[in-house]
């Protein structure tokens, strides 16, 4: 049995150093969300937000001063179309004509996906997204003074967007074409939805009008700062991420149907 949101997980980070969310339509994965990492499923189980109000007082008993509130997060310009495979599945040109797939000369996005035989393989497309993301300086400053957060991990930033498709492979060589085109009639110029020609087990794909998707998101967790050699040196305070780091895995190596693979032998930290 496939461990699929786990592999999934997994692969994506290889490729991109990012976290990949297996469940992109929940709305518990913001910017300021923290908690830890499931290492059987790969999700981030989410303890908390650094903007809820109950958040704010334990700011306050460490500075007083700053109100979160005031450092919303920012949102900005939409980007390019995100598509990613991991190693060995390769985009191709679409390969299908206006004869076989109606409406596809008016296509937002098309694309055909080839995946290897014999070896697991996933594949994320996000449509136009947007990077929501912590706004610079004083806002990491802050939260590096917040205890509760010792051994907890952080969202700084999130891709949203309208549409997405994810996908982790059966190992058997298939070849997906997909498309995302306009609806007919009167929503056409607004609203989207995705035609594919497969049926394959485990390919998701969803569309909005709105960019209410969270597929793709980055994670940080605290550096713990070197007592001073010298007794009187003053620790230096931390200035924006630069006392925050990307975090490992908290699971060990997988192999292709995302088990722990029995001739791991590395002594590399994870986040426990």
């Amino acid at each position: 049995m496939v461990n699929t949101s786990l592999k999934y997980v997994d692969l994506i980070r290889q490729r991109t150093s990012k976290w990949a969310n297996w469940f992109p339509e929940k709305q518990d994965i913001r910017v300021g969300s923290y908690g830890r990492f499931n290492a059987q499923t790969g999700r981030f189980d989410v303890e908390g937000n650094v903007y809820d109000p109950k958040f704010q007082k334990l700011l306050d008993a460490t500075d007083g001063k700053m109100k979160l509130s005031d450092y919303p997060p920012v949102r900005d310009e939409e980007e390019k179309d995100f598509a990613v495979g991991s190693m060995g599945v390769r985009p191709k040109d679409f390969s299908l004509g206006s004869d076989a797939v109606e409406g596809i000369d008016k296509a937002a996005y098309k694309q055909d996906w080839q995946f290897m035989q014999d070896k697991r393989g996933a594949m994320l497309v996000m449509y136009k997204p947007r990077q929501e993301h912590f706004p610079k300086g004083k806002v990491f400053e802050a939260l590096y003074k917040v205890p509760e957060l010792k051994d907890k991990y952080i969202v700084p930033s999130v891709y949203k967007c309208r549409a997405y498709a994810i996908y982790l492979s059966n190992k058997t060589g298939e070849k997906i074409s997909m498309a995302l085109l306009p609806k007919s009639g009167e929503d056409n110029k607004t609203q989207l939805d995705w035609w594919t020609d497969s049926k394959v087990e485990n390919l998701q794909i969803r569309s909005d009008t709105d960019y209410v998707f969270s597929p793709l998101f980055t994670c940080k967790r605290k550096i713990p700062l070197i007592r001073p050699l010298m007794r009187d040196s003053p620790t230096p305070d931390p200035v924006d991420e630069g006392f925050w780091m990307e975090c490992y895995p908290p699971w060990e190596p997988l192999d292709d149907d995302g088990e722990i693979d029995p001739v791991y032998d590395d002594d590399q930290e994870v986040c426990t």
